[in-house]
């Protein structure tokens, strides 16, 4: 599993800094899990750009072929809900990566830059023909694929009643808070046969096939999911692993799928993943040689390469996208431009960064600096006039202020604190101590992640007033970011957005088919929704997953798949 964060490496230093701008930043190790990914970026300013997908150390030659056999350990960071279409939370979609298959998957490799480029390749899907017009998408599905051997399914062949079933499912689950997704694009399914599956498309739409390998949408339960037996309490796919058993609060064990599509693969016979909510004990427990694979902070980096010299340490931009979202429904005082601009500008990034990485890292736009070729830096020179909002100027924030007739509100400023780490945590608290530069008295709720801020009547999906300090899930495409963010048609319109030459210039974006006049596409939408800030994008900094020498294989992968696309492929040799 992968771990974000870190809190820098020089303690006494931070400590300094941390007086001076008196944030609640300190060297505390934290961070959250995302089993997800990671990504690239661009441009440098004053705070400086670390290796956008490189590796600080290779993991250690490979001599010989890969060999099946062994146990393999890692952890999450909490007890994964089993449903990975009623529930749409992080870690369900994690456990799914081990379980269930997509149509389609993200390539990876040892170098993360393979994984960052999210190029999809077979999945359940051994194959897909485009139709020339781009209304229809044909896939045959591996002819091989079987579900796990568990009763009421029994091991039976895949086919494509079982895709329309999953994709029927998907968008009419109301507890699945993504079943938006398809709408207005697929206009239905059809199975001519057990092994061919025909998408047909209302229009053409330029990251089709992201919507197939994007492990957020849809995987692959079996009719027997219906009625059969219950999703929420059992896992029965077609991926590499089968679950085994589930101690909540304790740990998770698979068993390798000998009947998986991929030739050999899995390479191990089975993971455990231990559930470890705190960071520090991950890191200890992967010290001790009890874990294979460790996320570890940027701060620990030193000493774990010190107290393991033979581990590797694999560095990637992750895929970590704090934000902040500003209400912009009914009478919110954020419906004034001025006043989102201006708080924008009291968000200090370079603190941020300067407190966390030493000053390591990129600002993220609407779309996030994992995104490579899409992402517009902030502080590069294409960005235009919009770019002054992303740096911090005080003295002007107060005017803008003043002119929208806002100087001293006290909005709610809204987090919550059981889900992404006490790293997520100290963030939040900076941010809201940033806003009180301005002049105004933040009101600080604090709200549970479960019960308040990620269910469908939460925060998260746009019932709050005033403001709130959020993590963004870790999207594959930038028209994700686009339309689930800033469309008015979007059911994960976090701030409301209402604005109907945005919702042109995103539909117009979505339809294009040519790569290269979408990534020109999508950074004009991002200078206009630089100006107009309707929400105020954060920063990234580097990561690192630790390898112990006995692993071989490992591939970085950068999404919730990493059940699959990661850890089918790792092989043990202690020898």
């Amino acid at each position: 599993m992968t771990v974000y964060g870190g809190t820098g490496n020089r303690r006494q230093r931070h400590v300094s800094r941390r007086r001076a701008l008196g944030l609640g930043l300190g060297a505390v190790s934290a961070a959250w899990l995302a089993a997800c990914g990671t990504n690239e970026g661009g441009d440098r300013g004053r705070a400086t750009q670390g290796p956008a997908a490189t590796t600080a150390a290779q993991p250690a030659a490979q001599p010989g072929g890969p060999k099946q056999g062994g146990t393999a350990r890692t952890r999450m960071n909490g007890t994964p809900p089993l449903d990975p279409i009623a529930n749409t939370s992080f870690r369900a979609q994690q456990m799914a990566g081990f379980t269930y298959s997509r149509l389609l998957r993200f390539r990876t490799g040892t170098d993360p830059a393979v994984a960052q480029n999210y190029e999809v390749v077979p999945d359940l899907a051994a194959s897909w023909e485009i139709a020339g017009d781009g209304t229809a998408i044909t896939f045959k599905l591996q002819a091989s694929a079987a579900f796990h051997q568990k009763a009421p399914v029994n091991g039976r062949k895949v086919d494509s009643e079982d895709v329309k079933f999953a994709f029927e499912r998907f968008r009419t689950e109301p507890k699945n808070s993504n079943r938006a997704a398809f709408d207005g694009i697929v206009s239905g399914i059809e199975t001519p046969d057990p092994g061919t599956v025909v998408v047909k498309l209302a229009k053409p739409y330029g990251p089709i096939l992201n919507l197939f390998a994007n492990p957020q949408y849809l995987w692959i339960l079996p009719r027997e999911s219906a009625g059969g037996f219950d999703p929420a309490k059992e896992q029965i796919g077609s991926g590499p692993w089968v679950l085994e058993s589930l101690q909540p609060d304790s740990e998770i064990r698979l068993k390798a799928n000998r009947r998986y599509f991929q030739a050999e693969r899995p390479w191990v016979d089975a993971w455990t993943l231990a559930i470890i909510p705190d960071n520090i004990m991950g890191k200890s427990q992967f010290q001790a040689e009890r874990l294979d694979l460790e996320a570890i902070q940027y701060e620990d980096r030193n000493e774990v390469a010190t107290s393991n010299p033979k581990a590797s340490l694999v560095s990637y931009t992750p895929t970590t996208t704090p934000f902040i979202g500003f209400q912009v429904r009914g009478s919110s005082p954020f419906r004034d431009e001025r006043v989102r601009q201006a708080f924008s500008m009291a968000f200090d990034r370079d603190a941020m960064l300067t407190l966390s990485y030493d000053g390591q890292g990129q600002y993220h736009n609407i779309v996030p600096a994992y995104l490579g070729r899409w992402w517009l830096d902030p502080k590069g020179s294409e960005i235009g006039s919009g770019g002054k909002y992303f740096q911090r100027n005080i003295r002007e924030a107060k005017q803008l202020l003043e002119a929208a007739g806002q100087s001293g509100i006290k909005p709610r400023f809204i987090y919550t604190n059981n889900a992404y780490g006490e790293r997520f945590n100290q963030w939040a608290e900076a941010a809201a101590a940033m806003m009180k530069d301005l002049g105004i008295t933040p009101q600080i709720v604090v709200q549970d992640y479960q019960r308040e801020y990620i269910s469908a009547g939460g925060t998260f999906f746009g019932n709050f007033e005033g403001l709130f300090f959020g993590l963004q899930t870790p999207l594959t495409d930038p028209h994700d970011f686009l339309f689930n963010m800033a469309h008015s048609a979007s059911k994960r319109n976090h701030a409301g957005v209402s604005d109907s030459y945005l919702d042109q210039l995103i539909d117009k974006e979505g339809a294009t088919l040519d790569e290269s006049a979408r990534v020109k596409l999508v950074r004009d939408i991002q200078r206009y929704m630089s100006e107009k800030m309707y929400y105020a994008p954060g920063f990234v900094g580097p990561a690192y997953t630790a390898v112990q020498p006995w692993v071989r294989g490992y591939r970085y992968s950068a999404t919730y798949g990493a059940g699959t696309e990661a850890y089918a492929e790792i092989w043990v040799d202690r020898g």
